[in-house]
């Protein structure tokens, strides 16, 4: 093989997390090899076939069903079948491309570059990413190698584990997660250790530049948002309607609440409470504002929990979290996680979740389970995050050993206008 290495790191449109994931991984490669003496790596977002079935899934809680369909080994691969489309675009993205290898984010895209390649003769190696905890179901890691991909990529140390059993040698790696510059440049402030009352202040002012309504939260209060991703903040609707009505609301915390992209639940709130002392409601923000709103929360309370979300929320230091819901199927294992790391817990009661809420802003007395969470909180964090960061410059390494080539070890570079190949950088596949 004659200059760097082409890697396609693909996503799909299936809410934020499999975007945020690639991301991550494009940016571990880049800053290891900012100039590209090494690889060339191409960010991809598939066009064709998700981000309506997702959203048709999510309004009518169809997720649980889909999750059960992955026990069955080979369930991606016959949904390839119901997506032509997509076929056509990756069989047009790898006779345009040429990559030597695809990481992919998503279980059903990894299946369908499988077929692609099979339909093309090509050689690309393909990598498939598991960012969740627990054990993966048979069709993330199916029994028959043949239907497996050349390397799978996971981020649980369970979940490691649990396939290191199963998979052939060098099959199975590591990977680490790396947060957008936004985060990890205000994680590693002193204003976010600190969290000083001024700094507070400064972070509701940059998001007040956006959202004007922010004019009115008094920063030496303390706060509690609900986020969940990019549409489930609603499923903590029943303890955000106790809390809107609470009398301390305004006057001893501030309570937001995230609806990201679901406008019809941002619209509902603001028609009901828009105003009310000590009540904001947002929609989606940017990356650099939703660093700030994190830095800004004392207590995350979660519609849902993902794995970006989660690695966002530890670099800056919001915590501990409680998770009041949680999507059927890839969620239920980060409960385990929480609960073993002592990061967050799990109350689904929403009386019992409102009194939580209510002991970790200080308007009734703290009880001993949420002392001995918050205590240390900011230390278990850290080495959740400092171990991520140490296992994500291994992943170039193992690109290039998945092509048999032996990894290069350089010096740690000083990134330097690290850059990453857009597919819209490329050659046009239509």
């Amino acid at each position: 093989m004659s200059g760097p290495l082409r890697v396609v790191f693909a996503s799909v449109h299936a809410g934020g997390g499999h975007n945020t994931v690639r991301d991550a991984l494009v940016r571990s490669v880049t800053r290891q090899d900012p100039h590209q003496h090494r690889v060339v790596p191409i960010a991809w977002t598939a066009a064709n076939g998700f981000d309506t079935f997702y959203r048709f899934c999510v309004q009518w809680g169809l997720q649980g069903l889909v999750f059960w369909l992955t026990n069955f080994s080979l369930s991606a691969w016959f949904a390839t079948l119901l997506n032509p489309r997509l076929m056509l675009e990756l069989v047009a993205l790898l006779k345009a491309q040429r990559p030597d290898v695809v990481v992919s984010t998503h279980v059903q895209l990894t299946a369908c570059f499988q077929v692609a390649r099979w339909l093309l003769g090509s050689r690309v190696k393909i990598v498939n990413v598991i960012p969740d905890y627990g054990a993966p179901t048979p069709t993330f890691f199916p029994s028959i190698r043949a239907f497996r991909a050349d390397v799978t990529l996971v981020n649980g140390p369970d979940t490691f584990e649990i396939l290191q059993t199963r998979a052939f040698p060098d099959e199975v790696f590591r990977l680490g997660t790396l947060v957008s510059e936004a985060f990890d440049e205000l994680g590693n402030s002193q204003a976010v250790q600190t969290r000083a009352t001024s700094h507070k202040d400064q972070w509701r002012r940059e998001l007040a530049e956006v959202v004007p309504d922010f004019t009115r939260l008094d920063a030496s209060k303390p706060v509690i948002t609900f986020f969940g991703g990019s549409g489930f903040a609603a499923g903590c609707r029943p303890v955000i309607d106790r809390l809107v009505h609470h009398p301390d609301l305004g006057s001893k915390f501030s309570m937001v609440v995230l609806a990201g992209k679901d406008a019809q639940f941002e619209t509902e709130l603001l028609t009901l409470h828009g105003g009310k002392p000590g009540f904001f409601v947002l929609g989606f923000l940017p990356h650099p504002l939703l660093a700030r709103l994190y830095a800004l929360t004392d207590v995350p309370v979660m519609g849902s929990i993902a794995h970006s979300t989660l690695h966002e929320m530890l670099e800056m230091r919001c915590g501990p979290l409680l998770v009041h819901r949680v999507i059927p199927g890839t969620e239920p294992p980060y409960l385990a996680f929480l609960e073993r790391e002592r990061l967050g817990l799990y109350e689904p009661n929403p009386d019992a979740m409102t009194t939580l809420a209510l002991e970790a802003v200080g308007v009734t007395p703290a009880s001993l389970t949420w002392r001995s969470l918050k205590q240390g909180f900011v230390k278990r964090a850290r080495r959740i995050r400092e171990e991520q960061k140490a296992i994500a410059p291994r992943l170039l390494p193992q690109l290039e050993r998945t092509v048999g080539l032996e990894p290069v070890l350089l010096p740690e570079p000083v990134v330097v206008n690290a850059r990453t190949t857009s597919f819209d950088d490329q050659p046009s596949v239509e």
